[in-house]
């Protein structure tokens, strides 16, 4: 027969590991979450690097914020020179294909819609803010990893839209827009 201290210490310990296992489920179910927010933003974004995706959902980023930042670069580049050339359009999307970005996507969707209306000025300025507060933000190595998406997206574009039947050369225009873009995200 049980005393009463043996009674109260098994309640003691059912209450413990109860608790215990409820703080593990939502642990996991917190990692679940988490991982399934990388997986939104790599489909959305073309990003792949997981520690970068780790780094984006542990601030907060959303995948339309984080949409918007990945893809604004090739969008202000194409309309520098006040209008889309049908190989630069192409370019464009066949990048976004290379980066992730599929058909049907919201991704897409919001390039298609830029490449046939010229974005509002306020783009620019809002994504060098954006790059800035997430500087601020992430980790350094993440930071770098990000930047190197962006800016390697930026050069498969530019280089995919110049040159000798669109291979290879980029004009000065677009290498000067990757230098800025470059500096703003140092």
């Amino acid at each position: 027969m049980a005393t009463d201290l043996q009674k109260r210490g098994h309640a003691l310990e059912e209450a413990f590991f109860t608790k215990r296992d409820e703080e593990l489920l939502a642990k996991l179910r917190d990692h679940e979450r988490a991982k399934r927010k990388q997986g939104e933003l790599a489909d959305m974004t073309g990003i792949r690097d997981a520690k970068v995706l780790a780094a984006l959902v542990a601030i907060g980023v959303s995948p339309d914020s984080l949409l918007a930042f990945a893809l604004a670069p090739i969008i202000v580049m194409a309309w520098r020179k006040g209008k889309i050339e049908p190989a630069e359009r192409n370019a464009i999307l066949r990048a976004a294909e290379g980066h992730g970005v599929s058909q049907g996507e919201p991704g897409w969707e919001l390039i298609e819609s830029w490449l046939q209306h010229r974005p509002s000025s306020e783009l620019r300025p809002s994504w060098d803010a954006y790059a800035a507060a997430l500087r601020e933000t992430l980790p350094p190595a993440d930071f770098k990893r990000l930047r190197e998406e962006i800016v390697g997206r930026a050069r498969d574009v530019a280089r995919a839209a110049g040159g000798f039947l669109g291979i290879g050369a980029v004009s000065a225009d677009e290498k000067q827009f990757i230098e800025e873009l470059e500096k703003v995200l140092k």
